[in-house]
């Protein structure tokens, strides 16, 4: 076995124990800067509603114009963000796409297409994942959100900022 397929095992191995074993996935959500407003006690439920998912280098996490009814929390690798074909940025670990679902009151389509660099592990949370939960929770969550949007509004300024020089 090679240095690669190794990789690729443990991988493989590490997404598998985050599906079945929940405080495995709970702890790795911890580690996350998107559930840093969340306190434990009301993650858990939160990771509770989160369900694992992969995706290979060139993989589509998700394509511009497509509903969007799931977000995704990135947990280990790298993706690129297009708009209109065009490179606008990438996503790391820890951070988060399609957000801004959770605070729509009408169905909205995607405004990019994100495309896995290599290897991904992706928290995937549903919209009706979300509605279930209840109280502090669902507040904390809430939180988590507005704070990821924040943050990426702030990207954007600086890009407008860098453009205008």
């Amino acid at each position: 076995m090679n240095e690669l397929d190794a990789i690729q095992a443990s991988l493989a191995s590490f997404t598998k124990r985050l599906d079945e074993v929940s405080t495995d996935r709970f702890h790795e959500l911890r580690k996350c800067s998107f559930f840093d407003p969340i306190p434990s006690e009301w993650l858990k439920p939160i990771s509770e509603q989160a369900e694992i998912r992969t995706f290979a280098a060139g993989d589509c996490l998700t394509s511009e114009g497509d509903d969007m009814n799931v977000f995704y929390v990135v947990l280990y690798g790298t993706a690129t963000v297009y708009f209109s074909r065009k490179v606008v940025g990438t996503i790391r670990s820890g951070e988060c796409i399609g957000e801004g679902m959770f605070f729509a009151n009408e169905t909205i389509s995607r405004s990019a297409t994100v495309i896995a660099d290599g290897q991904v592990i992706a928290a995937e949370i549903k919209h009706a994942g979300i509605d279930r939960l209840r109280g502090e929770a669902k507040a904390y969550m809430d939180k988590a959100l507005l704070l990821a949007l924040f943050k990426k509004l702030q990207g954007a300024n600086r890009k407008i900022e860098e453009l205008l020089r």
